[in-house]
């Protein structure tokens, strides 16, 4: 391996380095249903390869492109990867990429010791990309590597054995992977995230072997780099912003007008409402067209100008995720706003409260034989909404479904790194449903109050900490279904028709709580507990009220029987009944029923 051995690839220029990218990414995508099945950690969703796939697939659609220069090729290549990243490991994924970019930036062609430096950067990026890093993942894999990659440096100016070497420590680092996390362990898999990494390098070592350096087909070669702000079409002067209300809305057709009166839209509706802002030159016209489609409730234009000063910017607007449940009056009446999480059905994408509501998922679940899923944001998602809406505030905070559920928080917490991260904050909301309903709420009165960024930011943290959810599954056919409960569990509960009873811990995780034989029973255990709760804050805090939420799955009545139990035992108002959104529903099935109690600020 010394250097006065033939070199077979001295260095990387565009060319060698897309196809690379694209050689290692298509290895990956041909695992996809193997990566899946080993996927426990940090959510056992089985779905890494599936997102990892989602997270390439725009790069795979785009390159080879005509490109020999390094340093454009590589960043084009990171935001992309970045603007489709989805789930932990396509932002783990994402963010390396992006770390090897941050180096090549400033050069044509690199060579090993530039390897070895971006390879470094790469491993920061995927660290800092985690609020809580992990050992014993995928980002042990990337160190491990990297580690190998700097020793070999000192032996080798040649790529193939850089590269083959190296992946062979990958590989031992990823067979540590099962002793270093407890859950993987017991499930006796490696990380999917490492596994990926490996199958990535496995793709690049066969191309640098066997692929060739072929020309770029014809049909391509015209096709060049353009940087995404000579992408951009020139911005409207003004957004418009407006709530409309009608008994079943039409809410696609309403879409699909408003796409043709402006851009960037953000949309979000329920069965009878529908909150509209849009990019446009003629806000009147938008409140003309909306207003052939329902009843005008509220009308704002906001000038759009990314060059104005803070002093002509309003203070701060709310965002959360639609996993969020809280109803309509709120998101009428406040500067909140929504990212909205994706739902497969029926070989169909939709896009939660935006093309499909609940009433209507509910429907597709019960005669569908697959089991609808649903997908975070992405993080194109994220940027664009928080590009648009730093125009018009000073500052965003941003609450999402508990990152110990989702990739969601991750994702936004790296959109709002890379658009102002001075000016946004994500935060782990370490809840679901009405249980983020209940911490919205509390955020949505700090605002009214006029307190600092700050203090909003205190009392939300407060509140993620003081709310309670207690959630009733009827059966568990659906989380058999989903993979998060095993067909005999499944079975043996069916057989006994016990029903469980779950929370959220303070780490935002679910866990099971109680079970009940029977649904009557399962109904009365889930008021008992949160009546606990509510007797708690009562004798223990009275200068706090206690706040009530309710969620059921397609069951309005049980959800309004449940208000009225409340209401006549404790004289409290349901701050909400809520029909849950998918991201619970896919999981619990129609009939679950799940109460939030909060220890909440007097009004």
């Amino acid at each position: 391996m010394g250097n006065t051995a033939i070199i077979q690839v001295r260095y990387l220029d565009g060319f060698r380095f897309q196809r690379a990218i694209l050689a290692g990414i298509e290895e990956v995508i041909s695992h996809e249903k193997e990566l899946n099945k080993i996927n426990v950690f940090p959510i056992p969703d089985k779905d890494t390869g599936s997102n990892l796939k989602k997270t390439f697939k725009p790069l795979l659609e785009r390159y080879p492109l005509w490109e020999s220069s390094i340093d454009s090729i590589s960043l084009d290549i990171a935001d992309r990867a970045l603007d489709s990243a989805l789930g932990y490991s396509g932002i783990i994924f994402a963010q390396f990429i992006s770390g090897f970019a941050d180096v090549f930036k400033d050069y044509k062609r690199v060579f090993i010791d530039h390897f070895v430096k971006a390879a470094e950067k790469a491993v920061t990026r995927a660290y800092e990309s985690l609020e809580h890093p992990q050992e014993g993942t995928i980002l042990t894999v990337f160190k491990e590597w990297s580690d190998e990659i700097r020793s070999l440096s000192q032996r080798t100016n040649d790529f193939v054995p850089l590269l083959k070497n190296s992946h062979e420590k990958a590989q031992l680092a990823l067979k540590e992977t099962q002793h270093q996390l407890e859950v993987l362990k017991k499930h006796k898999v490696v990380d999917a995230g490492g596994k990926a990494f490996t199958y990535f390098l496995e793709g690049i070592i066969h191309f640098i072997e066997k692929g060739k350096l072929q020309r770029i087909s014809p049909q391509r070669k015209q096709l060049r780099i353009k940087r995404k702000a000579e992408d951009k079409v020139k911005k409207a002067q003004f957004c418009a912003e407006c709530c409309v209300r009608r008994e079943n809305l039409d809410r696609l057709q309403l879409i699909e007008k408003l796409n043709t009166l402006g851009t960037d839209l953000i949309f979000y509706s329920s069965l009878h409402f529908a909150k509209i802002h849009i990019n446009t030159n003629n806000p009147e016209n938008v409140f003309y067209s909306a207003a052939q489609f329902g009843e005008l409730t509220t009308k704002k234009i906001f000038k759009f100008d990314p060059e104005q000063s803070a002093n002509e910017k309003t203070a701060l607007a709310l965002v959360s995720d639609t996993t969020c449940d809280i109803p309509d009056e709120y998101v009428e009446d406040n500067d909140l706003y929504f990212i909205p999480v994706k739902v497969q059905a029926s070989d169909k994408i939709f896009i939660d409260k935006v093309t499909i509501i609940p009433e209507e998922f509910y429907k597709i679940m019960s005669s569908s034989p697959v089991l609808p899923k649903t997908s975070q944001p992405s993080f194109v998602d994220f940027t664009r909404v928080y590009e648009h809406l730093t125009v018009h505030y000073k500052s965003i905070i941003s609450l999402q479904l508990s990152g110990n559920l989702s990739g969601t928080f991750q994702t936004a917490l790296q959109a709002a790194h890379k658009v102002a991260p001075k000016r946004i904050t994500a935060l782990d909301g370490k809840n679901i449903s009405v249980g983020l309903g209940l911490i919205m709420l509390e955020g949505i009165k700090a605002v009214k109050e006029n307190l600092s960024h700050d203090i909003v930011l205190d009392r939300l943290k407060q509140a993620i900490d003081d709310v309670k959810i207690f959630i009733g599954i009827p059966t568990l056919k659906y989380l058999v279904k989903g993979g998060r409960v095993t067909k005999t569990k499944g079975f043996i509960a069916k057989i006994f028709k016990i029903n469980p009873i779950l929370s959220v811990n303070q780490e935002g995780a679910l866990e099971p709580i109680g079970k009940i034989r029977g649904r009557k029973r399962l109904e009365q255990k889930v008021f008992d507990l949160a009546s606990e709760k509510i007797i708690n804050i009562k004798k223990t805090y009275p200068e706090y009220d206690a706040s009530v939420a309710i969620a059921h799955t397609d069951s309005p009545q049980l959800g309004r029987s449940l208000a009225e139990k409340i209401n006549q035992s404790f004289g409290l108002k349901a701050a909400m009944v809520m029909n849950a959104a998918p991201v619970l529903g896919a999981h619990s099935g129609p009939g679950a029923l799940g109460i939030a109690v909060l220890k909440s600020s007097k009004k």
